[in-house]
């Protein structure tokens, strides 16, 4: 049975290009992750993964896998054939939960596969096949660590296996522990320090005394610390600023438990029973700096005064201000002094994250007569995952930064702040901040503002807590309808019941939006869905002249969601073999996806977007004293046209906003219950040879075109302007609010069927083994070659956009892209076994590509690994290995630009090995 079809065929008579990662294969990489392993498949796009995630508020350490960089959630992941839980209020699934050493091979089919597994499938099906009969007891251990002595991972594993019944039955069990140390952005010279330039946030502070949280260099308004704490005046962040990538991650630690259990009994030919049970919990966690916090009310960043309401400045009275900065600022006339700081020494909002993974299985297979057979099963999944961070409330910070002296004692200025405990906080300089000024602001007091929920005297956290379940029962029946000439009718039909729950809880602390997190809600979704399928294949012509097998195939599939009722997928094609040698091969299909839980049911969230009105007639020109005019005081006729500008215009010279009306516009993002299904056209066309003058030689070679049509996705909140602004469309002005003078108080963003994607390409594959005999017969040597062209790569963010082209392009951290755009990448293998003795290698070939629109050239990269292997005793029953990942010390690209490096990395993080040379051994024991 191979994955693409629930019609039994090899790989190489499949109709949709198919790729197989055999346990050998995972063996010869030395990888404790499966998606390490699976990239070096050039189908296999950027994704989610331990070197990717440690700035993500949750999800930290998870690996998901992307097909034809579509995203993790147009790929459907498969143990055994059957679904498996996903990531709360998502469909994609953390390969982490998968034991390595359970794994009998892997199947990946790309292309539409909709009409045989359902939705998810639009890029294709990763398809994990776990061993079915193992006897004996193995043990396995392995370490590994960079030459540089850092990143550290170790795995222990314990697989046993028995028959019993008088072999009617067997069963496997396995038990895997794996901890993988992780790597600072510190230990090496690329990820060291912030590029292209520190933070202003500093942890000693930065102080503005012109009234406009201007921070300007030299015109002696702007004033920070030096080492000894002495003010001084700020020299800016390359000086006084804070290196963040002292505290961040270039991948982050992560230990796993697992344990699982898989088992069969055959009571006779119509009923083998089956089950599956496995079980994981991971334990990972990030690093990041320390919150930035200021007062310019930006919502899980700035201060609010103990009421809640916005906090204007540190007041100049303050007696822990010192005399220099608080005599500027009355210099100036200023009442207040505006500050930001880095929160070293208050609290650590780096994630901690503990996942709970469960997935069983029951069901029963067998014949039902000559030629039929069935599979009916049940499968429960479900995963919980708690990510926790400490955190404080912003309100109790406000009160301590307003600071008098009263009775001779130093106290808080707000009469309902002192009495619930209120402790001054120094701020000024480094190391400032004692234990009974953090547990003022980590506390809360249940005064002030009240957050429901919340326990007075409780301590402030941030806390994520997320439950996803998944129920699958299915009934699978193929076999054969009559015989033709040329061979039997293959049919396989089925029917599929699937229910989906998701629960996603915060802390009412975030949730309040006075914590120093940004403001949450609760999610909470499900769904379900019945569905039915049927596939046919039919063989026209066999062994005729120019017609060795001639053959047509089938599928439809139907399914109606309780969220969007009824879709249809199906795929259509064949495949025509002149002779032995060579099979010409084409397949049509209509995928779709489901929208998942977040897509349908995300709360509505606060937001403060960083947009610019092209009504703005003060944008460009700096801050415009009262009356002056700005440069340019034209404004475009689209403006004029709305009411609220055109009425203002008749009494202000101006239409131009002030910057608190900048820093003060809020938004909303969300889920939309209103979504419709995505739709995906997906043609494949190739060939395979397998030439019967070079036996154990075989090639195949597939053309592919997607295109994902109303896809799901989040429409810009600046693009939303200007498209309102441009074209009047309510799909973009129903997300933007003025007020009545025609300001922008409100942009929102909520998920839409707007976007689509196009990606094709082609796909090559070749296999080689022969006998050397050099100095045994039974030595061999295999190669293999896997290459991917790209001929598109693209999206248009709405109907009528503008189309972003993304070849040769590196996915930038902010630049929204599908994935890595390249052109050629190609990844080749050789293995030489002779006796006892065993030598693979491999080369991995990344084709040049720019970054931040051509500023950053990044030429081919070049990986390679070796592994040697040697069995020992009589009956092989000791295996020891050592290998070398990245074997020339590779470095990433250097990337000097926020917008495109991955944060803490100055690199494309989720595209290039961040580790360079990796040592590893390890020892595999059969009793």
């Amino acid at each position: 049975m191979v994955t693409g079809s629930r019609i039994a065929r090899t790989d190489l008579t499949a109709s949709i290009p198919i790729a197989v990662v055999g346990a050998d294969k995972i063996d010869d990489k030395g990888q404790t992750f499966l998606l390490d392993v699976l990239r070096d498949l050039p189908v296999a796009g950027q994704s989610l993964d331990r070197t990717a995630s440690n700035f993500s508020n949750y999800d930290t350490g998870v690996a998901t896998v992307n097909l034809r960089n579509l995203g993790s959630a147009r790929t459907l992941v498969l143990i055994n054939g059957r679904r498996s839980v996903g990531i709360p209020g998502s469909t994609a699934v953390d390969l982490n939960n998968i034991p390595t050493d359970l794994i009998d091979h892997v199947e990946i089919a790309t292309g539409g596969a909709s009409a045989v597994y359902g939705s998810d499938a639009v890029a294709g099906v990763v398809n994990i096949i776990l061993k079915k009969k193992f006897t004996g007891v193995q043990l396995h251990l392995q370490g590994q660590i960079s030459d540089r002595g850092d990143a550290g991972n170790q795995l222990a594993s314990i697989t046993a296996g028995k028959d019993f019944g008088g072999g009617a039955g067997h069963i496997i069990a396995n038990f895997t522990y794996a901890n993988d140390a992780g790597l600072a952005s510190s230990a090496r010279a690329y990820s060291q320090f912030d590029a292209p330039s520190r933070s202003s946030y500093a942890a000693q502070g930065l102080y503005d005394t012109s009234g406009t949280a201007s921070y300007t260099l030299g015109d002696g308004t702007t004033y920070t610390f030096g080492a000894n704490n002495a003010v001084k005046p700020y020299e800016g962040a390359a000086i006084d600023g804070y290196n963040r990538a002292a505290d961040r991650l270039l991948a982050t630690p992560i230990e796993r438990y697992q344990a699982s259990l898989l088992g069969n009994y055959e009571f006779s030919n119509a009923a083998d029973a089956y089950f599956e049970l496995n079980y994981t919990k991971t334990k990972a966690r990030g690093s990041i700096e320390p919150l930035a916090v200021d007062d310019q009310g930006v919502q899980g960043q700035s201060v609010y005064n103990y009421d809640g309401s916005a906090f204007a400045g540190i007041p100049v009275t303050n007696p822990l201000l010192p005399a220099t900065i608080a005599n500027a600022a009355i210099a100036n006339d200023q009442d207040v002094v505006n500050f930001r700081r880095r929160s070293n020494g208050i609290f650590d909002r780096s994630p901690r994250a503990e996942r709970d993974y469960f997935r069983g299985v029951i069901g029963v297979r067998g014949s039902i007569s000559p030629g039929w057979k069935y599979d009916l099963s049940y499968e429960h999944s479900q995963v919980r995952d708690d990510t926790r961070s400490e955190s404080i409330m912003m309100t109790n910070y406000g009160a301590a930064l307003n600071a008098i002296t009263l009775n001779g004692q130093l106290v808080c200025a707000d009469p309902a702040a002192r009495a619930a405990g209120c402790v001054p906080i120094n701020i000024f300089g480094f190391n400032t901040v004692t234990p009974a000024m953090i547990k003022w602001l980590t506390t809360y007091t249940g005064t002030g503002v009240v957050v429901p929920g919340a326990t007075p005297g409780q301590t402030v956290t941030n806390d994520y807590l997320r439950w996803n379940y998944q129920d699958v029962a299915s009934l699978n029946l193929t076999g054969s309808l009559f015989e033709l000439p040329a061979g039997p009718v293959g049919v396989a039909v089925g029917a599929e019941y699937h229910r989906e729950k998701s629960t996603q809880h915060y802390d009412p602390f975030t949730i309040s939006g006075y914590s120093a997190a940004q403001q949450a809600t609760d999610t909470v979704g499900s769904y379900h869905s019945a569905e039915a399928y049927g596939e046919v294949n039919v063989p026209i012509l066999r062994d005729t002249p120019f017609f060795h097998d001639l053959s047509l195939e089938g599928a439809v599939r139907y399914a109606n969601y309780s969220t969007i009722g009824s879709v249809w997928s199906y795929k259509y094609g064949g495949a025509w073999a002149p002779d032995r040698n060579i099979r010409f091969r084409a397949i049509y299909a209509r995928a779709v996806r489901a929208p998942n839980i977040n897509e349908l049911d995300a709360k509505q969230s606060t937001t403060a977007p960083q947009v610019i009105d092209p009504c703005d007639q003060n944008e460009g020109n700096g801050d415009l004293a009262p009356g002056q005019l700005p440069s340019s005081a034209t404004i475009p006729a689209a403006c004029l046209a709305i009411p609220g500008i055109a009425n203002y215009l008749k009494s202000h010279p101006y239409f131009a906003y002030t910057l608190a009306q900048v820093q003060t516009v809020t938004g909303l993002l969300g889920g939309n219950p209103n979504l419709k299904a995505e739709a995906t056209d997906t043609f494949t066309a190739g060939f395979t040879l397998t030439p019967t003058f070079l036996p154990r030689f075989d090639l195949t070679a597939d053309y592919y075109s997607i295109k994902v049509k109303n896809a799901i996705s989040s429409v810009d909140q600046q693009t939303s302007v200007e498209q309102c602004l441009a074209t009047g469309n309510p799909q973009f002005c129903n997300y933007v609010t003025r007020d009545a003078n025609g300001f922008i108080t409100a942009v929102d963003s909520f998920q839409v069927n707007a976007a689509s994607y196009r990606v094709a390409g082609i796909d090559v594959q070749a296999h080689y083994w022969f006998p050397t005999h050099l100095f045994n017969p039974n030595e061999r040597l295999s190669l293999s070659v896997y290459y991917n062209h790209k001929f598109k790569q693209e999206q248009t963010p709405f109907v009528g956009g503008v189309v972003s082209n993304e070849l040769g392009q590196a996915d930038t951290y902010a630049g929204s892209q599908l994935g890595t755009g390249f052109r050629n990448q190609f990844t080749l293998g050789a293995d030489y076994a002779t006796g006892p003795v065993s030598i693979a290698w491999s080369m991995k070939y990344y084709g040049p590509v720019d970054a931040s629109e051509g500023a950053f050239h990044i030429p081919a990269y070049t990986y390679h690994n070796l592994q040697a292997k040697v069995a020992i005793g009589p009956d092989r029953k000791f295996e020891f290995y050592l290998g070398v990942n990245n074997l020339f010390d590779k470095q990433p690209p250097y990337i000097a630009s926020g917008n495109s490096q991955f944060p803490g990395t100055n690199t494309v993080a989720d595209t290039y090995d961040l580790f360079g040379r990796m040592l590893y051994a390890g020892v595999k024991a059969r009793f």
